[in-house]
């Protein structure tokens, strides 16, 4: 019974402090607002960039225009190269160099005399390439002229090698494409400045929850309202167990509105485990509540344990990378010894509709964490003690 005395007492006395409810609640959401929107280039997966048509000159050196060779020809018109390449026929190499100067086009290409001549008596195909400005469109058209060329000389040397009857095997299907453009990224998922900033911020502020813990039982001390509870038939362990319960449910609530209103104010999505997600959240509370407990336990002064308490709170944001990208060796070596590194990468994962293989590492490690600092405040406990 004094248990739920004391929870409701903390519940009532919480719920009632306005500065207290805008910290939790709103400053939260603000945060998640201006840290996604102002960030949105800088933190986050993106997503695959959109491969803008290349202008590429085309010179035949033996005359006629580009139409002189049936194998280019057949390849600039095939569907998967016009979407990527605009050919210019160019009437000599002058004309196409002077092009690239004024970056009129982006590329260009020489065609030798005689390339389809060649190719059909087995020699090895040749292009000459010249580069323009541009070290994307390069990229774009060197890589589909060298997939000719590379295709062109591997079935000739498969017909040398292995005869004519080689080139049916080495052929594509029809209706697949030789290439296909696709997101390597967990199943074409991706998460946004948002969703990074939104997990950012719940987990900095649900470590808060301990400093509410210290600063409701420093209160109690400073206010002499303990000497009045020790009065009473009422046990340290009920007063601990009736202030977690109280701000804990707090903490849940918190957890809930931040995850609601993220969701349907920004569009945060969350992934597609929410019950993993609520157990994590549930984690981080508990552990967040016993350290603060633990430290309230070796702190003479309420000013003492709320400066700690911040500053592991900012830090332990920092250094798992919660406020500012940092170097994924940085963030998987120093920051794995914070609460924030292991419920944070969870949450990311989440969103990424990662497999629960990949989840059940972090949660047994919040699980021995929580379970360590209950145990630490225990031992802490019968040796210091919690007296007015």
């Amino acid at each position: 019974m004094n248990i739920w005395i004391i929870m409701g007492f903390e519940l009532r006395r919480q719920l009632r402090s306005r500065t207290l409810l805008l910290n939790m609640f709103l400053l939260p959401l603000v945060l998640i607002f201006l840290l996604g929107a102002s960030l949105s280039g800088v933190v986050g997966v993106q997503g695959a960039d959109e491969i803008k048509p290349v202008r590429v000159a085309i010179v035949n050196s033996g005359g006629g225009g580009a139409e002189a060779s049936a194998i280019l020809t057949a390849f600039l018109e095939s569907a998967e190269v016009k979407g990527l390449i605009i050919p210019v026929k160019t009437e000599s190499r002058e004309a196409a160099e002077s092009g690239l100067r004024t970056s009129k086009y982006a590329y260009g290409v020489i065609v030798p005399p005689g390339f389809d001549q060649e190719v059909q008596s087995g020699k090895k195909a040749n292009l000459e390439f010249i580069l323009g400005r541009s070290h994307d469109d390069n990229r774009v058209a060197g890589t589909a002229f060298d997939n000719l060329l590379m295709e062109l000389n591997y079935k000739q040397a498969a017909a040398v090698t292995l005869g004519p009857q080689a080139l049916t095997a080495t052929t594509a299907p029809a209706g697949k494409p030789g290439v296909v453009l696709g997101d390597l990224n967990n199943g074409g998922k991706t998460y946004s400045a948002a969703q990074f900033y939104a997990a950012s911020m719940l987990l900095m502020f649900l470590m808060y929850s301990g400093l509410t813990v210290t600063a409701s039982l420093f209160n109690d001390k400073e206010n002499h309202t303990l000497f009045r509870i020790h009065s009473m038939p009422v046990k340290d362990s009920h007063l601990f167990i009736g202030k977690m319960l109280g701000v804990g449910l707090v903490s849940i609530l918190q957890c809930l509105t931040i995850i609601l209103l993220s969701d349907w104010l920004f569009g945060v999505y969350w992934g597609n485990r929410p019950g993993l997600l609520l157990l994590f959240c549930l984690l981080m509370i508990a552990a967040s509540m016993t350290l603060g407990v633990l430290i309230c336990l070796f702190s003479r002064t309420s000013a003492t344990a709320t400066n700690i308490i911040s500053v592991l709170t900012i830090v332990m944001t920092f250094v798992s990378g919660g406020m500012a990208p940092l170097p994924d060796s940085w963030v998987n070596s120093a920051g794995a010894f914070t609460l924030n590194h292991w419920v944070q990468q969870a949450v990311i994962r989440m969103m990424l509709h990662s497999g629960l293989e990949q989840l059940l590492p972090n949660l047994w490690v919040m699980c021995f964490i929580s379970v360590a600092l209950f145990a630490a405040v225990i031992v802490s406990y019968r040796k210091v003690g919690y007296r007015g």
